[in-house]
């Protein structure tokens, strides 16, 4: 289904929206940016006279359901089957700011206005109903999206033909009594499974844009560095002509130290990278991870109090039995089941991406900083990746995309 932008929604007749004015995300990490669109107004609820039935959420889905939780959240207040329902999750152009999704936030805490604006939707279409009918509101119920009478009904779409209703977000609606609930609390099919059981669905991996190229970067040999004053400045040089006999090389991109290769084929780029010589400046080692719990212990460390309760050294002396032990665990990885992957197009003025991240807004303000644009001027559309550990989410691939695509003029995966 093609999803409408929130400029396509705000511009279109046959509509009902449920909207405020943006506000600042809500989550554990705070939005430094704030985007001031054309647009400027956030969409929860969007029905459509053709009969679309659209959710937006600026949470992402992790693998963890949450696309199907909030399918029947919207379902359950609105009395229209959740396959009638299209969750919109962290697209930049379409999805309100609500922050990064982290832990259970996203059914603690976003799914509420979510929640408010399918019920103000189902009343007032409820209204226009009874009106439409000649029937008191009371006395007629909804099936799928359907409002009957004793006599005659009439459809949500029917109802919305030649209206464009731009509806404030109300903070006190009525709603559903859970005990009447018929979706919410109950076991229903996962939407995005039976796609991923047989290949049709469509993770950040499978995008493929026309004219795109393909890109690998070279990293630093810093293991475990990340700031310092030698960041930016430890590139000494690099061989263009150690990778001029590969095949399919579009570019060498060098810019402070981030390196990269563009070429037109995957498996070309990831050889040029291999064969790519570069050298950096040394670094004195740091310390020795392969002893974790020393390396922990060895480090500058303050002490400071957290609970100081009761006597302990009183209760300490009159135990029966003291045990003095130490405990320690190994590195726990945050390990991811498949590689970063994101596509990048950038344009004079223009700036997309398709992305695997967490954090979608975060990202669109850090990719306007890392490429001196407005953010206005970047769009982030999220789709699913590999996992949500090791590097997939932290946007590192996003930034790279960005990089590769402004320094050939072409779309970079």
């Amino acid at each position: 289904m093609d999803i409408p932008t929130r400029a396509d929604l705000l511009a279109r007749s046959g509509v009902l929206l449920i909207t405020r004015p943006p506000v600042q995300a809500q989550g554990l990490v705070p939005v430094a940016v704030t985007v001031n669109r054309p647009d400027d107004v956030d969409i929860f609820i969007a029905i459509t006279a053709e009969g679309g039935v659209f959710g937006f959420n600026g949470h992402v889905d992790l693998g963890t359901g949450i696309r199907t939780a909030l399918t029947q959240i919207v379902a359950e207040e609105l009395d229209v089957a959740p396959e009638r329902v299209t969750m919109v999750l962290g697209d930049t152009e379409r999805a309100p700011d609500q922050g990064p999704t982290i832990a259970s936030e996203t059914i603690q805490i976003t799914a509420e206005p979510l929640r408010r604006a399918a019920a103000q939707a189902r009343h007032m279409l409820l209204a226009l109903a009874a009106d439409a009918l000649n029937t008191p509101a009371d006395q007629l119920h909804i099936h799928d999206g359907v409002v009957v009478g004793a006599d005659a009904s009439v459809s949500y779409g029917a109802l919305l033909q030649d209206r464009a209703l731009h509806v404030d977000l109300d903070d006190i609606v009525v709603l559903k009594d859970p005990g009447s609930y018929r979706l919410v609390g109950t076991s229903v099919r996962r939407v995005d499974i039976p796609d991923k059981a047989v290949g049709r669905f469509s993770f950040v991996h499978d995008i493929r844009v026309p004219g795109m190229l393909h890109g690998r970067v070279v990293r630093p040999p810093y293991l475990g560095h990340d700031s310092g004053p030698f960041i930016g400045r430890s590139l000494v040089s690099v061989d263009e002509g150690s990778v001029a006999h590969l095949p399919g090389i579009v570019a060498v991109v060098s810019r402070g130290d981030f390196v990269g290769i563009v070429a037109d084929r995957e498996e070309q780029a990831d050889a040029a990278m291999r064969a790519l010589r570069v050298e950096w400046k040394a670094l004195t080692p740091g310390l020795d991870l392969g002893d974790v719990d020393g390396a922990l212990r060895r480090q500058p460390a303050t002490r400071r109090m957290l609970l100081n309760t009761g006597d302990v050294d009183a209760a300490l002396a009159g135990a029966a039995t003291r045990l003095t032990r130490t405990y320690s665990w190994p590195y726990q990885m945050h390990g991811s089941i498949g590689p970063s992957c994101a596509v990048a197009d950038h344009a004079p003025g223009r700036l997309v991406v398709w992305s695997g991240t967490q954090n979608p807004h975060l990202l669109r303000g850090d990719l306007a900083r890392l490429l001196d644009m407005p953010v206005h001027e970047v769009e982030v559309i999220r789709l699913e990746a590999a996992g949500c550990y090791g590097r997939n989410c932290a946007d590192d691939v996003t930034g790279d995309a960005a990089l590769l695509s402004r320094a050939v003029g072409r779309p970079v995966r």
